[in-house]
């Protein structure tokens, strides 16, 4: 059996790369053992080999190391020790730079942010600087910039393989990666049984909206979308996630945070799905492939990764269409049964061709097999 080394966020955090990480586990036990190490706020996993990242030593080093590395503070410790051993990276984003800004403002440490924004925009940072230092007029704002100017360079300089999740992930860190090995891995499911549909369904349509909040989900436009629709439909907003502006509407269900069992349960109470985002940091969705594994029919803006989901499994609009494009787009949908079937047979075909298990398996068992070469 393989021995490797996982540097990853972990349960309990609150972050899909921790739960990313049980899953990577559960598909690989029984070919790899794994040595798994943890940031602060993190605990072991019963079966398995944990210690605090902190607690590394030289020769936890000596196995092939991943590194699940994506743009949340919960990933900080992770990034660190990147950068300071290298080894194989599988990255969730293609833009760190909301982690890296965070870490320079709660540690001071603005040397090592300015080392890499000089890494990555060279002759133009003192201009990036000049931006990032402009007071910004409310979150939104800064976040937007935070997505408009990436930083990434030193992580894909550190990194010897790089594993990405979407073809969008891949031609991005293709052009950084001078000449390195970029691999597309499949997208790894919960291996939960599958959920059932409930057997009593409101009259009401069920909107829904899966996954974390953060500014770049355009929440103002996908709730302005279901209110324009209530007009003239009965329908509700189910938001299934944590993190999301707080309503007092009474047509607006918020679950927040939620077991990977009960959230699997929630999405099949969802008719049609809505994600909309804009400036995105070339980040994969979870959320977004839980939808088309149950062949739940989504709109969604034409960003990102999105635009790596084939035609046909996603209906897609430009991102600038806002409330009014999405609100339209859902009731086409609605009206129209044969799009609508088509639709959901078209996302659950999707999700299993990237989301095979065997195939999944083959992949990361070769991975690791790439990565004990490097060694």
């Amino acid at each position: 059996m393989r021995k490797a080394l996982l540097v990853t966020p972990f349960p309990p955090q609150p972050t899909g790369l921790a739960d990313y990480a049980m899953r990577i586990l559960s598909l690989t036990k029984n070919h790899i053992e794994w040595t798994v190490a943890y940031p602060s706020g993190a605990e072991t996993a019963k079966g398995f080999n944990c210690l605090p990242i902190k607690e590394l030593r030289e020769e936890h080093f000596k196995l092939p190391a991943v590194y699940q590395v994506g743009n949340s503070p919960h990933c900080e410790e992770v990034i660190e020790t990147l950068l300071k051993h290298g080894g194989t990276s599988l990255f969730h984003e293609t833009n760190m730079h909301h982690v890296l800004r965070n870490r320079a403002n709660t540690s001071g440490d603005w040397e090592s942010y300015n080392n890499h924004i000089e890494f990555d925009y060279r002759e133009n940072s003192d201009s990036f600087r000049k931006i990032m230092s402009k007071k910004a007029k409310s979150l939104s704002e800064y976040d937007t910039r935070l997505r408009k100017y990436p930083l990434i360079g030193k992580l894909v300089l550190s990194s010897r393989i790089i594993a990405v999740l979407s073809d969008t992930a891949k031609y991005e860190l293709e052009k950084l990666a001078r000449g390195k090995s970029v691999i597309r891995m499949g997208f790894l499911p919960d291996f939960l049984s599958p959920a059932e549909k409930p057997q009593e369904r409101s009259h009401a349509i069920t909107i829904g909206i899966v996954g974390t909040f953060h500014y770049g989900r355009s929440w103002e436009d996908m709730f302005r979308a279901v209110q324009l629709l209530r007009k003239t439909l009965d329908c509700h907003l189910l938001i299934a996630g944590g993190g999301w502006p707080e309503t007092d509407h009474p047509w607006v269900t918020a679950t927040g945070r939620l077991p990977d069992r009960e959230f699997r349960d929630k999405l099949e109470k969802i008719d049609i799905a809505l994600d909309l985002r804009h400036h995105t940091c070339g980040e994969t969705s979870g959320s977004m492939m839980d939808l088309l594994r149950s062949g739940i029919p989504a709109v969604v803006s034409s960003e990102g990764t999105f635009r790596d989901i084939p035609a046909g499994a996603v209906l897609r609009i430009p991102a600038e269409s806002g409330a009014g494009g999405a609100c339209a787009a859902i009731k086409y949908i609605l009206e129209n049964d044969k799009i609508r079937s088509s639709i959901s047979e078209a996302a659950s075909q999707y999700f299993a061709e990237v989301s095979d298990k065997d195939k999944c398996l083959k992949q990361w068992l070769d991975l690791i097999e790439r990565s004990s070469n490097e060694y």
